[in-house]
C-alpha cells in the first residue's frame, strides 16, 4: 500500500510526481470524484488528429492535461497538476471558452516550508472563466 502522507523532499523528480499524483487523486476521491484516470508520461508520444490534414505528437493530452475524472454529478472533468507550481491559466479559460459544458481543475501540490507539509491548492475552470481557488 502506498502511503500517500509521506512525501520524500529529497526524491528524485518521478518519484515527487508520483507522490504529488496520489495526494491529488485521494484530494478527489474525498470529495465524491470518481473513475479518476491519469496519464502516464513515457517517452512515447500519442498521435492527436485535428482534422483529416492535421496532426500532432504529445505526451498530455491535447498537450494540456494529466488525466480525466468524473465529477460527483457525473460530468466529465480534465485534469492538470503540478507540483509546486500553477500551470498557465490562458490555455484552460480558452479551452472551456471554445469546448461546451467542459471543465477543468488545475492542482498545484505545494510544500510548505514553514507548515512542514504538502498541501493540495485547486483552481477551477467552465464556460470561460475561474470558479473556485483554493
Amino acid at each position: 500500500m502506498i502511503n500517500a502522507q509521506t512525501v520524500v523532499e529529497n526524491s528524485n523528480p518521478r518519484q515527487r510526481m508520483r507522490d504529488s499524483n496520489r495526494k491529488v487523486v485521494l484530494y478527489l476521491l474525498d470529495r465524491g470524484y470518481k473513475d479518476i484516470w491519469l496519464k502516464a508520461h513515457t517517452r512515447r508520444h500519442d498521435l492527436i488528429y485535428g482534422t483529416k490534414k492535421e496532426w500532432y505528437r504529445c505526451i498530455d493530452l491535447w498537450n494540456l492535461y494529466d488525466g480525466i475524472c468524473i465529477d460527483p454529478f457525473n460530468n466529465l472533468v480534465f485534469l492538470q497538476l503540478k507540483t509546486n507550481a500553477w500551470a498557465k491559466e490562458q490555455p484552460f479559460l480558452d479551452w472551456t471558452k471554445k469546448i461546451k459544458h467542459s471543465k477543468v481543475m488545475s492542482f498545484n501540490i505545494k510544500y510548505s516550508t514553514t507548515l512542514k507539509k504538502w498541501d493540495v491548492l485547486e483552481r477551477t475552470y467552465k464556460n470561460g472563466k475561474k470558479i473556485i481557488q483554493t
